[in-house]
This record gives C-alpha cells, sequence and structure tokens, in this order.
C-alpha cells in the first residue's frame, strides 16, 4: 500500500464523460520558468544508502521522466556525465557545487545542471501485537544550477513512502529492493514535474 499526496484523476474524468458532463484540461504556469533552458545534465544523487546505486537510479528516473513529458528540454547522455566526472576526478559524494558548476556546465554544453541528495531508509513497524508494516520511506532535495553564474536557480524537497503489511500468515511480496525502487520512481516524478507544465480540470 502506497501513501502519497497525488490523487489521480482518470476515474474522475471517465464518470463525467458517462454523466454528459463536461471537464476541460487548463494548462497551469509552472513554478519554475524554464523557456530560456534547452538543454539539461542530470548528475548522480549524492547518497549515504546502503544500497550504493540509488543515487545513479534517481537520475536515471528523473531523466525518463523528462524525456517522457518535457520533449522540448535536451539532456545530456549518461556516459558523457560519467567519462566528464571520471576524467575531472569529481567525487560522487560531491559531485558539484555552484563554484565548480560554471566549469562543469561549459564542459557539457549546458546551461542548467540538476544536482541533490536523497535519504532512503527501510524498516519495520508495529502498529499492534501480530501485525507489522515493512516501510521504505524516502526523501530527496535537489537544486538547479545556472552554469552561466554559478547561481542556484531552484530548491525542491519532495517525501515519498511505500509499505506492504506483514501480519499472522502474512508475508511481504516486495523485496527492500523493490520497496526502494518504487520510492525513487516516485521521488523521480516529484522532482522533474518542475520542468514541464501542469494542467488541471476545469469544469
Amino acid at each position: 500500500m502506497k501513501s502519497g499526496r497525488r490523487l489521480w484523476l482518470g476515474a474522475g474524468i471517465a464518470g463525467l464523460m458517462l454523466l454528459g458532463g463536461c471537464a476541460h484540461r487548463v494548462l497551469v504556469q509552472p513554478v519554475l520558468d524554464l523557456t530560456q533552458y534547452n538543454r539539461v545534465a542530470v548528475l548522480p544523487f549524492e547518497t549515504d544508502s546502503y544500497l550504493s546505486t540509488v543515487g545513479n537510479q534517481m537520475a536515471d528516473e528523473i531523466v525518463v521522466q523528462l524525456i517522457s513529458h518535457a520533449p522540448a528540454i535536451d539532456v545530456v547522455e549518461r556516459t558523457r556525465i560519467d567519462a566528464l566526472l571520471r576524467e575531472q576526478n569529481l567525487s560522487r559524494d560531491h559531485l558539484v557545487t555552484p563554484e565548480s558548476a560554471v566549469a562543469v556546465g561549459r564542459m557539457l554544453g549546458v546551461k542548467i545542471i540538476l544536482t541533490g541528495s536523497l535519504s532512503v531508509a527501510i524498516g519495520d513497524i508495529r502498529p499492534s501485537p501480530g501485525n507489522a508494516q515493512r516501510v521504505a520511506t524516502g526523501t530527496a532535495t535537489a537544486r538547479l544550477i545556472d552554469t552561466e553564474t554559478g547561481k542556484i536557480i531552484w530548491g525542491g524537497r519532495e517525501e515519498s513512502q511505500y509499505s506492504t503489511f506483514l501480519g499472522e500468515g502474512m508475508y511481504s511480496v516486495h523485496t527492500d529492493q523493490e520497496m526502494v525502487a518504487y520510492v525513487v520512481r516516485d521521488l523521480g516524478k516529484q522532482l522533474a514535474e518542475v520542468f514541464y507544465p501542469h494542467y488541471e480540470l476545469e469544469f
């Protein structure tokens, strides 16, 4: 069972159509105007998780979301970013500071860099005797750095949680890695939304 902050509207739209109602999707202005930026590099997120790959997974998930929902933005290939980080001997624990963003951006040919940090934890909680939940939680912070000025032009923080019940005669059908992967996908989707317009219903 997933707990989140979104309410999906697909069923509601279908219901309105069946009832003969009418709803229109109306463009909502994005929080950040990124029309002046057409190319971005998404760097692996810093993490202290025992799952050493989650920082890369977060970056990959954001890239997938951008390709799917913001096709006007060109995203730098992961292999090119990895090669540059190796060439410049940049620590994966402290990948890019505002000071180094200018040089990195010029080398990658981008005007903005997205980087951040990710914290993931997983464990059991017991609401009552004989009943337990295995819960994965994650918190991600991100920042967009203008590579021409070195200034942070946007910052965001998102949280996500995924849980599965463990009671008498019940067992988890998800491994820890699967639960963490779900949390990372959700966080990546939330953080990527700053790059593309949002819509809401108007009746």
